[in-house]
């Protein structure tokens, strides 16, 4: 039995798990803002209350992380940068800790018990706060030498003058116009008032029209220039707006044909995680497992 931790901009995740099962979970607000130790104490209560004694720990982040653990910086949880999260929470919890990017840690878990048993290469695009990606290719998983490979979410996909400011700190970046505050600015400038993207889809009429033909247009000026380069077998995508992929799917395979270099690399399959909302914290539970 295991623990796996999904650190979000949002949220923070637990979860005892068995397999690709979620026996118990449970979550607390990442209450950003705040000093990073006290974000890392509701990160230990969270999982004490899971199980007190635990043996070891996975911990997915939004973020770069290096092999000793040491947090780079998250981009949409201020705070954090050059934190010694790994070091610091095996002290906290008393046991081994693993720490990975929340979209390779989803990769990985896609890659042990879903898509990824039918798909040697492929590339899994978080959705939610921010855009992530995960990378396997030819049943391996890639992290990169500094451990920024698949940070998909910052790949240039506005050079205009007037490109939006993207959290990371550059313009025009696809997490500009795909994360959870582009797609909010999108639906407010088509009249809508609502306070989240899952609002604005049960809203429907125009602000979701608008919202989803940006997010087309964002994933598919990215997502294709990627593929053009690596030819992947699978699109796999999870967090919340990828429960709407049938939606999304008519208007991001157009986007997909006008930007691709060949009409093969344009049918790519585009897939919803098998795992669905807990793809980040089984594959963080799994870390152990990934090699270094």
């Amino acid at each position: 039995m295991r623990i796996g931790v999904d650190f979000g901009g949002t949220s923070i995740k637990a979860a005892l798990v068995e397999g690709a099962q979620v026996l118990r979970h449970a979550a607390v607000p990442t209450g950003g803002g705040r000093p990073w130790r006290e974000v890392l104490a509701d990160l230990g209560a969270l999982v004490r209350g899971l199980h007190e004694s635990p043996q070891a720990v996975g911990v997915a982040i939004p973020g770069e992380v290096d092999e000793a653990g040491n947090c780079h910086r998250l981009p949409n949880v201020h705070g954090f940068d050059c934190v010694p999260l790994g070091p610091e929470l095996q002290r906290l919890l008393g046991c081994p800790v693993c720490i990975e990017n929340d979209a390779t840690a989803a990769a990985h878990a896609e890659h042990l018990f879903g898509w990824g048993r039918q798909h040697g290469s492929f590339l899994l695009v978080t959705l939610g706060t921010g855009v992530g990606g995960g990378l396997v290719l030819q049943g391996r998983l890639v992290r990169g030498r500094s451990g920024f490979a698949g940070e998909i979410g910052h790949v240039l996909v506005d050079s205009s003058p007037g490109a939006w400011p993207c959290g990371c700190g550059l313009r025009g970046c696809m997490e500009a116009y795909a994360g959870a505050g582009g797609l909010l600015r999108a639906a407010r400038e088509a009249g809508s008032n609502a306070d989240s993207v899952a609002a604005v889809m049960v809203q429907g009429g125009l602000a979701r029209e608008k919202l989803l033909a940006q997010l087309a247009w964002a994933l598919g000026t990215g997502l294709a220039g990627i593929n053009n380069t690596l030819d992947l077998d699978a699109l796999v995508f999870t967090g919340g707006i990828a429960n709407s992929l049938a939606l999304l799917e008519p208007s991001l395979r157009e986007a997909l044909r006008a930007r691709s270099y060949h009409r093969l690399l344009a049918e790519v399959p585009v897939l919803a995680s098998r795992l669905g909302e807990h793809a980040g914290v089984i594959g963080a539970a799994w870390l152990d497992t990934a090699g270094k």
